[in-house]
């Protein structure tokens, strides 16, 4: 076929195709950063942070819950008052010589009680209290340890804000601390709830929480869902639990308690059936690992297989040091192996 050289006609046509597939490239590269562009800044936005590790001790029908990030320590609650040196010596032997952040719930003895030894032989930089009396003489025990030790503590009527480490903590008393019926238990509803946010995960501790603080609690802002939950009053049944775990829907649930007092079936129900996954301290210390993106549950009993099945295989969470200098004390002798658990501090 005979070559004909191209006409004006034919090189302005070229150029237009030119153009026009340049047009469409470009499209389609910003389209493409369009989608790319946000899923990689998302990427990047989502880094882990530093581990946040709760302990929940096994103690009986009592509460004691360590929370850790890097050198950073907080308390909530402390056991009855033969639990102090087993929650001491759990503190010791992860190395762990100072509390920056002690706060005590409320003051009946299976949250008080050991708090006096955890001053004595610990202590805190700070100490949070529900701004009432108590009464008894393990209030007055703990008060004095306080005084000895020079520690003002700080009693809340309005909530505070803090951070622990790369978590930051809400910590909020009830709205009033009027008695309306003395003859009746009143003070498990002036418990301090306490709200930790590490990253993405969200920890609530609700103290002994019942129906009327929490119906009060779930008209407020804070009450949003939740990764983990301490339950409330060890498990006991409330009618207000179906609200409170419908509004929190924890992806993990631990309930404080032992054999002779184990959570109340009704309990268990309404937050399996809300998909939660429910561990009793009855059955082993607790530790829930966050990195900021995800919780790692652990529960150690006695049994290897079970541990293994339970998420206790992984060696980090062992006591790093077989005991602190502190252990050789005289002074610690005093009270080391008192706990209900002697002989498995920390079990």
């Amino acid at each position: 076929m005979k070559k004909t050289n191209p006409t004006e006609g034919d090189l302005k046509n070229n150029y237009r195709r030119r153009r026009l597939a340049a047009a469409v490239s470009a499209l389609l590269l910003a389209a493409a950063a369009a989608v790319f562009v946000p899923a990689a800044e998302a990427e990047a936005s989502a880094q882990k942070l530093s581990p946040l590790t709760v302990s929940v001790l096994k103690i009986g029908k009592a509460d004691a819950i360590i929370l850790t990030e890097g050198n950073h320590t907080m308390v909530i609650d402390a056991g009855e008052e033969d639990d102090g040196g087993e929650v001491t010596e759990f503190l010791l032997k992860q190395g762990i010589t100072s509390v920056e952040t002690l706060i005590i719930t409320h003051f009946d003895k299976d949250h008080l009680g050991g708090a006096d030894t955890l001053v004595k032989y610990i202590g805190a930089e700070r100490v949070l209290l529900p701004d009432y009396e108590g009464s008894g003489t393990q209030y007055q025990e703990f008060l004095q340890a306080l005084k000895e030790k020079d520690i003002v503590p700080e009693r809340l009527d309005e909530p505070c804000s803090f951070s622990l480490g790369s978590a930051g903590v809400y910590v909020e008393p009830p709205s009033s601390y009027e008695i309306k019926d003395p003859g009746e238990e009143y003070d498990n509803d002036f418990s301090l709830i306490t709200t930790v946010t590490h990253g993405d995960m969200r920890f609530v501790f609700a103290g002994d929480i019942e129906e009327q603080r929490i119906r009060e609690w779930l008209e407020g802002e804070s009450a949003v869902s939740c990764d983990f939950l301490k339950v409330p009053h060890h498990g006991v049944y409330d009618d207000a639990l179906a609200e409170l775990f419908e509004k929190l829907s924890p992806s993990t649930a631990v309930i404080c308690s032992s054999a002779k007092n184990p959570a109340d079936p009704r309990t268990l129900e309404l937050l399996k059936n809300g998909g939660a996954d429910v561990r009793e301290t009855k059955d082993g210390r607790i530790a829930v690992i966050s990195d900021g993106l995800s919780l790692d549950v652990k529960q150690k009993t006695k049994n290897r297989k079970e541990n293994e099945i339970r998420g206790y295989e992984n060696e980090e969470y062992e006591e790093k040091n077989s005991c602190s200098a502190d252990c050789s004390g005289t002074s610690w002798q005093h009270f080391r192996g008192t706990g209900r658990d002697a002989g498995t501090a920390g079990a």
